[in-house]
């Protein structure tokens, strides 16, 4: 992880993975479905995300992944996105990620649930109703 880079992780989804790839369905799929709970959070974490500049706001963004939902804060010229978000010894912490995550939290599980089930029917078509 680059240097002054916060990011935010939904875990949990090394289960859920196994579980699809055992059901047929192409994991690399996931990639869209996290994709588009990162975009969730990114765009619940904008609003709220403390501001001088703005620059800490514009560096929010989703990465897409098989392996879960990330979005990253910070890097480049933005190294202070972490001490935003969790604090120092000298500066209180003002979450903007924690926060939103939580804050948009039946969004994001909505946006999964229809992104497993849509999995989950493209798998049942290809079915011939055998079971094998």
């Amino acid at each position: 992880m680059a240097e002054g880079v916060t990011q935010l992780k939904v875990r949990g989804l090394g289960k859920l993975t196994g579980a699809l790839r055992r059901a047929g369905v192409d994991v690399r799929d996931m990639k869209t479905a996290n994709a588009r709970v990162a975009r969730v959070v990114v765009d619940a974490a904008v609003p709220i995300t403390p501001r001088a500049t703005g620059a800490l706001a514009g560096s929010i963004r989703p990465a897409q992944r098989v392996s879960g939902a990330i979005v990253y804060a910070g890097g480049g010229r933005v190294r202070y996105a972490r001490f935003v978000e969790y604090g120092t010894g000298k500066m209180r912490a003002r979450p903007y990620l924690t926060r939103a995550a939580g804050d948009s939290q039946d969004d994001w599980l909505d946006v999964y649930a229809r992104e497993l089930q849509n999995l989950m029917d493209r798998v049942a078509a290809r079915s011939d109703g055998t079971g094998d």
